[in-house]
C-alpha cells in the first residue's frame, strides 16, 4: 500500500516538474527580447497636474518590434507586488492585446530604442504601465512595470557645488 502512495506521489512531483520546465522555456527571456524602462516624469505643462510616464523601448534584435503602451493607476504598492512583471500569454487572441486597447502604439526598428511618452489619465499615487511587445517569430510578451513617484532629494544651500562644463571653470 505504501509503495502504491509513493508512485503516485512521484507521479504528481514528476508531473509538476514538467510543466515547470515546459513553462520556463516557454517563458524564458532570449537575447534578442525587447527590453522596457520607464520613468515617471512631470508633464511640462504649468496647469497640468498629471504626470507622464516615459518609457523606453529597446530593441536589441535585427527585427522590428511593435510595442502598445498604457498607462493606469496602480491598486498594488511596489514593495507587495514587485517592480517588474513580465510574461507570456497563452491566449494572444483575446481582445486586450489589440492595438485599439493602448493609448500609445508604435514600431521600434531593429537595433534600436525608441522612447514613447504615455499619458496618464487619472492622478494617483502609484502607477501601473503595461507594455505589450510583439516580435518576430510570434513572440508576444507582456511586461508589467510599477511606477511610483521619484522623492525629490532636498540638499542644503551649503552643500551645492557649482556644475563645470567641460571640466573648466
Amino acid at each position: 500500500m505504501s509503495f502504491v502512495i509513493g508512485a503516485a506521489g512521484l507521479a504528481v512531483v514528476l508531473a509538476l516538474l514538467c510543466w515547470c520546465v515546459a513553462a520556463g522555456f516557454r517563458n524564458g527571456d532570449q537575447a534578442t527580447d525587447a527590453e522596457v524602462s520607464a520613468v515617471l516624469r512631470h508633464s511640462g505643462q504649468p496647469d497640468e497636474p498629471r504626470p507622464v510616464v516615459v518609457a523606453t523601448v529597446r530593441n536589441p534584435s535585427g527585427t522590428p518590434v511593435l510595442a502598445g503602451l498604457s498607462a493606469r493607476r496602480a491598486r498594488v504598492p511596489v514593495w507587495l507586488g514587485g517592480r517588474l512583471d513580465v510574461t507570456v500569454p497563452r491566449l494572444t487572441r483575446r481582445r486586450g492585446f489589440r492595438p485599439s486597447a493602448y493609448e500609445t502604439v508604435g514600431v521600434v526598428p531593429g537595433e534600436t530604442a525608441v522612447r514613447f511618452v504615455i499619458p496618464v489619465l487619472v492622478p494617483a499615487r502609484r502607477y501601473l504601465l503595461t507594455a505589450v511587445t510583439g516580435q518576430a517569430g510570434g513572440r508576444l510578451r507582456v511586461y508589467r512595470l510599477r511606477l511610483a513617484p521619484a522623492r525629490e532629494a532636498t540638499v542644503p544651500l551649503g552643500k551645492i557645488s557649482p556644475i563645470i562644463p567641460n571640466g573648466r571653470g
